[in-house]
């Protein structure tokens, strides 16, 4: 059973070596940095229809109040299996800073990274196979400084 999906919005200081994974990162105008989806809620049920159960769309998100610096924005959507591992479903990178939301299953916004359950340049939705209720992480990052892939 899919069960939640925790949204985090995330400061990546430096992106060469330190990140500060917070809930709110404050702005120099402490105006929090802010990471939501219209789809579900935070700690909520992930909805069927962006996973491989249902439609495979990848879901909709927008985000507000991007710190001062930042360059360019970064999502990435993984769980942590109960084996041990990371299963890595969306790496989405050089999104512009002029883009505040992503819809449902969009395409041609920032550049897509390799997820890592079929290996492909794109997003891979879960499955609800296996025991147990499964925790998604799906987290926004406002990047210091442009990645070097």
């Amino acid at each position: 059973m899919i069960k939640n999906l925790v949204l985090i919005a995330s400061l990546l200081i430096s992106f060469a070596c330190k990140k500060e994974d917070i809930t709110t990162a404050a702005t120099p105008t402490n105006i929090p940095f802010t990471f939501k989806s219209t789809a579900f809620t935070n700690n909520g049920t992930f909805p069927k229809e962006y996973t491989c159960d249902g439609t495979s769309t990848s879901p909709p998100v927008n985000w507000e109040n991007l710190p001062a610096g930042t360059k360019s924005v970064a999502l990435t959507m993984h769980h942590v299996p109960p084996e041990g591992g990371k299963h890595v479903y969306l790496v989405l990178y050089n999104i512009p800073l002029a883009i505040v939301s992503i819809p449902a299953n969009a395409s041609g916004i920032g550049k897509m990274g390799i997820n890592t359950v079929n290996g492909k340049n794109a997003y891979s939705p879960p499955c609800s196979q296996g025991p147990g209720a499964k925790t998604y992480i799906l987290t926004a990052y406002a990047l210091s400084a442009e990645p070097v892939i």
